[in-house]
């Protein structure tokens, strides 16, 4: 019986057209391709699973694909050179994970193996994974080598902390950073997913997944075969979804901050309350509250990321609120997290957070009390020249220059 595949290396890419979410980085390195001027040393940097490795293994493939004999951006995939680097077993693509090779000797050991040619393909490709862990010997000990490697070798660096590679191995490498994959672009690839696999899962569901898999695409494949696993056999919806993750509905947050910003206390305590006994920890709650907090402010600010919510009752809260108000509760939120790690038990810091806001929420706003003084002001300077009614600091004024004229201002 064939082993099961998950869902993250069942659909990860094999060719630089099949990439999500990097179009600059697989528009340059298409057209490297085409005009046959690739770097002899590639160095991929971004977060966990957007595609460094993935891309580092296209290009092991497009180097040397047999299609049509030289060098193709969209490796076919199916020859035998494509299928033995898929496989892992294709003797000229070394994929080495520095966290386990970290020694000068290891790197020795690659440079020593350079003076021998390929022996099926065109190129002999060295993939090194989380670079960064690297030991400083190790790093000059390739120093030489990644500058002028033979002209059948290429490099191809992997790392989430760049910071951590000395800026002599970076300068001898064509950088790419790879950002975070959109919440639009990720929901569009699982929901192709979900089509092809005809998985039963709500929109709603896919959009929490969407949102909370914070850019990565094999995060959202990792959290969607979880899903799969957990509800077998019956319909994905948002609640089994949250459920599986830990975090709360988003109806349920949603109702929570409306009654937060409208200063209902006592409700959005019992809000809380009811969140937190479906199982939920504090500190998921409190990040799903400043997630939604600052997605009402990047919602009134430029009309953004209003999909992943309910849409009518998302556009009332925002109706109720301003950014100033938001920022203040962004603000209080941070303080909360922060008084949260010094307690002993953290939903007691939390529900102290919330009520602080929503009293903080009965509360006018500095725009009001502002605009309050201003109009008392403007009231007691109001002059009535025909009845001689003058304001006080304008009398006082009068007392101290007798020879003064009130004239008035058309």
């Amino acid at each position: 019986m064939e082993n099961y595949r998950v869902l993250a290396r069942q659909y990860r890419p094999v060719r630089l057209n099949e990439v999500i979410g990097q179009n600059f980085t697989v528009t340059a390195l298409t057209n490297a391709f085409n005009i046959n001027k690739l770097s002899h040393a590639f160095l991929f940097t971004g977060i966990r699973g957007v595609g460094k490795t993935t891309i580092a293994r296209i290009i092991a493939m497009g180097l040397n694909c047999k299609m049509d004999d030289k060098p193709v951006a969209n490796p076919c995939g199916k020859c035998e050179n494509c299928i033995q680097i898929l496989e892992d077993r294709y003797e000229d693509v070394l994929e080495i994970d520095a966290a386990s090779n970290t020694s000068v000797d290891d790197v020795r050991e690659i440079i020593s193996s350079l003076k021998y040619r390929p022996s099926k393909g065109l190129y002999k490709v060295f993939i090194i994974d989380e670079v960064h862990m690297l030991s400083n010997s190790a790093f000059n000990a390739l120093l030489k080598t990644v500058e002028e490697p033979p002209s059948f070798v290429k490099f191809i660096f992997c790392t989430t902390e760049i910071q951590k590679i000395p800026i002599t191995i970076i300068s001898r490498c064509q950088k790419y950073s790879l950002n975070r994959a959109s919440i639009k672009e990720i929901y569009d690839y699982l929901f192709k997913i979900k089509t092809k696999e005809n998985i039963d899962i709500s929109d709603e569901a896919i959009k929490i997944i969407a949102r909370n898999s914070e850019g990565s695409i094999r995060d959202s494949l990792t959290i969607l075969d979880q899903c799969i696993l957990g509800v077998e056999n019956s319909k994905i919806d948002s609640y089994q979804v949250n459920k599986i993750m830990g975090f709360t509905n988003n109806k349920n947050l949603l109702d929570l901050f409306k009654n937060i910003i409208e200063g209902n206390i006592s409700t959005s305590v019992e809000e809380l309350n009811k969140i937190y006994y479906q199982g939920v920890e504090p500190s998921k709650i409190l990040e799903g509250l400043l997630n939604l907090n600052y997605n009402l402010i990047s919602a009134l600010a430029s009309g953004k990321n209003k999909e992943i919510y309910d849409l009518t009752l998302f556009e009332n809260i925002s109706k109720k609120c301003n950014i100033p108000l938001l920022n203040q509760i962004w603000q209080m939120l941070v303080k909360g997290k922060q008084e949260m790690i010094v307690v002993a038990y953290p939903i007691e810091a939390l529900e102290i957070t919330i009520i602080r806001i929503a009293y903080t929420c009965r509360l006018p706003s500095l725009e009001e009390v502002v605009n309050s003084i201003k109009k008392e002001k403007n009231n007691e300077l109001n002059l009535n020249i025909d009845n001689n009614e003058i304001g006080n600091d304008i009398k006082k004024i009068l007392e101290i220059f007798p020879d003064g004229k009130i004239v008035k201002k058309d």
